[in-house]
């Protein structure tokens, strides 16, 4: 074998799902047909489930001082033009006071990380340089991947080289135990496989659906020519044209999505005039860069697995980007693929493991296409009547009444602590579903729980760190208010998982934590999703360590095969 792991794509999934396995101790190469790292600003927000993700692999606190400056407020604002009257405005905190707000609003953002604005353009080198600190793991650029095969044992790819300053063009072929596609909606991975999306594709509205076109462009004066205060996002409702303009930087840089009308084709003649009808004014601007792309799309893959070959992010599924679900998705899929393929390639784990990844995933992603696209709709379909663009008092009364529509529609679309925290795997072969009926899946209320298939519910401890920060980087064992676990129990579930850290109630905040997981013990995966809680370490904990890496749940305890020689060992840490 070339490798463990074998990824295609070096944007943020397919880095952050290599430097998740490299720092587990597996060999990874990535290839991708870029030059590098993204030059043109793509996603823009990190949820809150994201930056945890981020935080386990330390990088949070690094991303968190990216993006827009430490003092700015994160406002979603809505104008008819950016000069013109302001409708409506979502406040939200500047990033120096985020940790500080999700304390304060812990009834609502039960996390140690909330959510981040900040553009993938900034996001990617920081992974990039996870993944290449780690010895295990190599990045290729300007590589191209033309052709993938495998069999019982492997995965087999031929890469096509670029002549670089650093080496001749060549050919490759690279063989691994397993490979990944985290490349993006037009995935090569995907089509050779011969899987297709499922879902609903090209659905028109007013904005949001159909032809788009995203301009990166430079203006350094808008914000004080416009006389409004700084925000985060600029949606403009103007009367022949809509457009969502995003800060990058604070600092002159932004990013247009205009959706283009009947034949107008993306020139730069067409790009300047929507850049200057969003404005509202002679405001000077210079176009950096501009690509075209499509709204209207809820699609999932029909399968995410085919044997030994995974599909992540956009290669999976492929979002209306309303609610910033799409990247973000695609790093949540990374995270609970990245712990699988440990430990099938320590070789500890059921076949069925790597099955599991879509019956997890696959739901996931069904869902949150579904809560994008409720709100594309809401923001998509919103007709301003001709009076909220005249002045006077039925003007005013026409943008007041607009405004209200567009406040309420803010908290919906960018308030929602339950679609970036409430994924559950309660349908999962990996979990034995507990009675009862779990909390309702809403996008703007997160309740949290402690049921095996649940986010591990987080709270802050007595000395003001993170329960997060307690867990082992694979499994934890939580107890709480209960007797250590003894010496030959413990060794007989790391016989199966390999690795099981223990948090002893020494460690823990008890009244913080015992209403929360209502149980003594409780088996925390890697990707912080409750695996099992129970009472007692009986024979239904072991049960549970076996079904948990899809092994027989029933079958008695015994001790696992090592790795083989070729796996690096496990890291301590």
């Amino acid at each position: 074998m070339d490798c463990d792991v074998l990824i295609v794509g070096a944007g943020p999934v397919g880095l952050f799902l290599a430097a998740s396995l490299a720092q587990q101790g597996l060999s990874v190469q990535v290839f991708d047909a870029k030059s590098g790292t993204s030059q043109h600003p793509a996603a823009n927000a990190n949820s809150a489930r994201t930056m945890e993700h981020f935080r386990r692999i330390g990088v949070a606190a690094h991303i968190r001082t990216l993006g827009l400056p430490q003092d700015q407020p994160q406002d979603v604002a809505y104008f008819t033009t950016i000069a013109g009257h302001e409708l409506a405005r979502l406040s939200l905190p500047a990033s120096r006071d985020a940790v500080a707000y999700a304390k304060a609003h812990g009834f609502t953002w039960p996390t140690p990380e909330p959510p981040h604005r900040c553009s993938q353009l900034y996001i990617e080198p920081v992974l990039l340089d996870a993944a290449r600190r780690q010895p295990t793991c190599t990045v290729h650029f300007d590589a191209t991947v033309t052709d993938i095969a495998q069999d019982a044992q492997s995965v087999t790819a031929v890469v096509t080289l670029a002549a670089t300053a650093d080496r001749p063009a060549h050919v490759r072929r690279v063989r691994a135990r397993y490979a990944v596609g985290c490349d993006g909606p037009r995935s090569f991975v995907r089509r050779a496989l011969g899987l297709r999306y499922g879902g609903v594709a090209n659905e028109k509205r007013a904005f949001m659906g159909g032809q788009m076109e995203a301009v990166y462009f430079y203006a350094p004066s808008l914000i004080e020519a416009s006389g409004k205060a700084a925000a985060w996002q600029y949606w403009t409702f103007g009367p022949t044209q809509r457009a969502l303009i995003v800060s990058v930087d604070g600092r002159g840089h932004f990013i247009m999505n205009v959706q283009l009308q009947g034949d107008d084709a993306p020139s730069e003649d067409v790009v300047r005039s929507r850049i200057a009808q969003a404005l509202g004014a002679d405001i000077p601007f210079e176009v950096k860069s501009s690509s075209a792309w499509t709204a209207g799309h809820a699609l999932v893959a029909e399968r995410f697995v085919d044997a030994r070959v995974f599909l992540c992010g956009d290669a999976a599924h492929l979002f209306t980007p309303t609610g910033g679900l799409g990247y973000n998705t695609g790093i949540d899929d990374a995270a609970n693929l990245s712990w699988k393929l440990v430990a099938l390639v320590r070789g500890r784990a059921g076949a069925a493991l790597a099955q599991s990844y879509d019956a997890e995933r696959r739901p996931a992603g069904e869902r949150n296409t579904a809560f994008a696209r409720d709100f594309a709709n809401s923001i998509g379909y919103v007709c301003l009547p001709p009076e909220a663009y005249e002045p006077g008092p039925a003007g005013d009364a026409a943008r007041r009444a607009v405004g209200d529509y567009l406040a309420f529609h803010a908290h919906h679309e960018f308030v929602i602590p339950g679609v970036h925290l409430g994924t559950r795997y309660e349908g999962s072969p990996l979990i034995d579903t507990e009675p009862g009926s779990p909390p309702a899946d809403n996008a703007n209320l997160y309740v949290p729980s402690a049921r095996a298939g649940h986010r591990a519910p987080h709270a802050w401890l007595a000395d003001g760190t993170s329960l997060y920060d307690a867990m082992g980087p694979q499994f934890t064992l939580l107890c709480l208010d209960a007797p250590a676990p003894d010496a030959s129990m413990l060794q007989t579930a790391r016989n199966v998982l390999g690795d099981l850290a223990v948090v002893s109630p020494r460690q823990v905040d008890l009244p913080a934590l015992k209403p929360l997981y209502e149980r003594r013990y409780v088996l925390i995966r890697p990707d912080l999703h409750v695996a099992w809680r129970g009472d007692a370490l009986d024979d239904r904990f072991h049960a549970a360590v076996r079904r948990s890496i899809a092994l027989d749940a029933n079958a008695p305890p015994a001790a696992m095969p090592a790795p083989s020689a070729a796996a690096a060992p496990l890291l301590t840490s």
